[in-house]
């Protein structure tokens, strides 16, 4: 019996020490949170407009390097317009109860469906950033104008912000509160990117609106390596965001940190596409 408990023992050991091995020293993951970056301030140049030279409701007007093609949806961003993303980023996170309106232009040649989606693609463009893309709205407007000998037409974008409309607020709380996010949340250089910024910004603003809400935070993996060593990855994962939502002011005692490991795949483990969206942090607001 003595031998018996000496091997067990002996067993756990050595479970604990290879789970260790592969999580730590494999994927890099034993790392304490650094503390919150803040978002950096417009860089100041002679080609980027910054929120000192138009107030803190900098003006979109200024913001027309935006060129549409004849007959696609294609939109180059050039100019001052090249940094715009960061200004958008950083007025929403600022002033949470606005929200961005994309008006994509077509010629009386045009159908309207090609203004809609020459606006769509510049909201992809605001959402890869980091922008929550159910504050962006998009519409379509008839102008009449004529494309260059290049088949090209500046202007064909306009911006502006609008307040969020209550029915409109319904639906931005709706998606905050059943969230997936896709970070590095776990690795050793663990840095919160502009979507959970944002995101983040945007959960405190409605934490505080509805005080007895709570989160839980779940972690998931693929279904690469032991199934220990992943479950102990996705609570990692956990962690890390619960600590950054903590540092930005959100209360510890609002939110719970757990994890799924591989145990709830959205999609196959048999691909790396598969496998990367299996890669990702839910939370619910309840």
């Amino acid at each position: 019996m003595k031998n018996f408990i000496q091997a067990f023992i002996v067993f756990l050991l050595w479970s604990a020490f290879g789970i260790w091995i592969y999580a730590c020293q494999i994927k890099n993951l034993c790392v304490e949170v650094p503390p919150k970056e803040t978002s950096p301030e417009p860089v100041a140049t002679d080609t980027v407009a910054t929120r000192e030279e138009y107030g803190s409701e900098f003006a979109l007007e200024q913001f027309d390097d935006f060129y549409i093609a004849a007959n696609t949806d294609s939109v180059s961003v050039t100019g001052t317009s090249e940094n715009i993303e960061q200004l958008l980023f950083n007025f929403l996170n600022e002033h949470q109860d606005k929200e961005l309106l994309i008006t994509g232009l077509h010629n009386t040649e045009e159908e309207s469906a090609m203004g809609d989606a020459r606006a769509s693609m510049l909201k992809e463009k605001f959402t890869a950033y980091g922008i929550n893309p159910d504050r962006i709205v998009t519409q379509s407007s008839r102008k009449r104008f004529d494309f260059d000998e290049e088949g090209r037409y500046r202007g064909g974008i306009e911006l502006q912000y609008r307040d969020i409309s209550e029915s409109r607020k319904a639906l931005i709380e709706k998606g905050l509160s059943n969230k997936i996010l896709y970070s590095n949340f776990a690795s050793e250089k663990f840095k919160p990117d502009n979507t959970l910024q944002a995101y983040a910004e945007e959960l405190k603003n409605y934490l505080d609106k509805y005080p007895e809400k709570e989160v839980v935070i779940t972690g998931h993996t693929d279904n690469v390596g032991p199934v220990e060593a992943n479950e102990w990855i996705g609570m990692q994962r956990a962690k890390n965001v619960m600590k950054y939502l903590i540092s930005v002011g959100i209360p510890e005692e609002k939110l719970e940190a757990l994890s799924k490991g591989p145990h709830a795949p959205i999609a196959t483990n048999a691909t790396p596409e598969g496998r990367r969206q299996n890669r990702r942090i839910e939370i619910n607001v309840n």
